[in-house]
C-alpha cells in the first residue's frame, strides 16, 4: 500500500494541458507565480524553486561550506539519503543524532555531542508531516537547516528550510523542490546556482559562481499551482483519517500538531510491527543511514535503534 497517493480530476489538469500545448514547458511564469504563492505556507521572505528537494539540499550546502568553510552538521540518521549525502559530499562532518520518542531530533542529545570547533549546523527531520518539535533548544548560534520534505507548513525556526513537491508529497509535481530563507544573500546564491551560476547580460550571460541545472521548469511548477489549490481540502481529508486512528483506540499513534501536513501517522507497534507492514506491504521511512554502507558509523544512537523496527507508517490520503 502506498504510503501517500496524489490524484488530479480531468477539470484540475486544464492548465497543464494548456500549458503542453502552447509549448512552455522550460522557462515560463509559473515558476514565479508558484514562488510567491508559496510563501504563504513556508513563511519565508524568499522562495526559491527547484528540481529537487535534493538539490536544494545540495545548494544549501554548497552555499554554506563557501560561507563558513567546513561545518559540524548535526541531524538524525533517520532520514533520507540526499541531504546528508549532499552535507558530506561538500566536505561538511557528519554528526550523527539520536532521535526522542516522537522520532524528532533530539535536542539533549544534540547538546551532548556539540563540539565548538567549527560553525554548528542543526539540520532536524519533520518527519510525518509536523511542523514544529516540542522541546526545541538550542545554543543559539547555530545555522538551523530543515529537512521539511513531509511538511509543507513548518513552524521551527530557522534560517533555511527545504522541500519536495515529489509525486508523493502534500503538495506535488511530476518533481520539484523549494528553498526557503529570509537571507537576501544566500537567495541570490542559490538563484544563480540554480542556473548554471549564470547571471544574463546583453542578451547573452556571464557565469559569475559555480552552479548547475537545479531549476524548476515551467510545467512541473504548473502542476504544483494545481496541486496547491487541492492542499487544504485534500489536508482536511488526512486530518480527519488520522483522528479516526486515534479515536479507534489506538494509543501506539505518534502525535500530530495545529500545523502539520498530516503526511502520514506513524505507530510505535512494541510487537510484531515487521510482520504488520509486511502483510499490508507497507513502507518503513527510511533505513538508519548511519548504518548503510556508505557512512558505516560505529556511533551509537540508542532511541533510534530501539525503535526503528518498531516503526509502522500508516496512509492517511485513503481511509483505512
Amino acid at each position: 500500500m502506498k504510503v501517500f497517493e496524489s490524484k488530479f480530476s480531468k477539470e484540475e489538469l486544464n492548465p497543464v494541458i494548456d500549458v503542453i500545448k502552447k509549448g512552455d514547458l522550460g522557462f515560463g511564469p509559473n515558476v514565479l507565480e508558484f514562488e510567491t504563492k508559496f510563501k504563504s505556507f513556508s513563511n519565508k521572505k524568499h522562495n526559491i524553486a527547484t528540481n529537487s528537494a535534493s538539490a536544494s539540499a545540495f545548494m544549501i550546502f554548497a552555499y554554506l561550506k563557501e560561507k563558513y568553510g567546513v561545518c559540524d552538521v548535526y541531524t538524525p540518521s533517520l532520514g533520507f539519503a540526499s541531504p546528508a549525502w549532499a552535507a558530506k559530499h561538500f566536505g561538511h562532518n557528519i554528526i550523527w543524532v539520536d532521535v526522542n520518542d516522537n522520532l524528532l531530533f533530539d535536542c539533549r542529545d544534540y547538546l551532548n555531542k556539540r563540539r565548538d570547533e567549527n560553525q554548528p549546523v542543526v539540520m532536524p527531520i519533520l518527519y510525518g508531516g509536523v511542523s514544529n518539535i516540542d522541546g526545541w533548544d538550542l545554543e543559539g548560534d547555530e545555522i538551523v537547516v530543515v529537512d521539511s520534505a513531509h511538511c509543507v507548513t513548518p513552524t521551527i525556526k530557522c534560517d533555511f528550510s527545504f522541500f519536495s513537491f515529489h509525486p508523493y508529497k502534500p503538495i506535488c509535481s511530476s518533481d520539484g523542490g523549494m528553498i526557503s530563507t529570509d537571507d537576501l544573500e544566500a537567495t541570490d546564491y542559490f538563484r544563480n546556482y540554480r542556473n548554471f551560476g549564470r547571471v544574463s547580460i546583453n542578451g547573452s550571460y556571464n557565469i559569475t559562481q559555480e552552479g548547475f541545472k537545479f531549476y524548476m521548469n515551467n510545467l512541473n511548477a504548473t502542476i504544483a499551482l494545481v496541486s496547491i489549490k487541492k492542499y487544504k481540502k485534500d489536508l482536511e481529508i488526512r486530518k480527519e483519517n488520522y483522528l479516526d486512528l486515534c479515536y479507534a483506540g489506538l494509543n501506539d499513534v505518534l502525535p500530530h500538531d495545529d500545523n502539520s501536513s498530516y503526511y502520514f501517522a506513524t505507530r510505535i507497534k512494541e510487537e510484531g510491527a515487521n510482520e504488520f507492514n509486511e502483510h499490508y506491504a507497507l513502507a518503513r521511512h527510511y533505513p538508519l543511514l548511519h548504518k548503510t554502507k556508505y557512512y558505516n558509523s560505529k556511533v551509537r544512537l540508542p532511541n533510534t535503534e530501539l525503535l526503528h523496527n518498531k516503526i509502522i507508517n500508516l496512509p492517511l490520503w485513503t481511509h483505512l
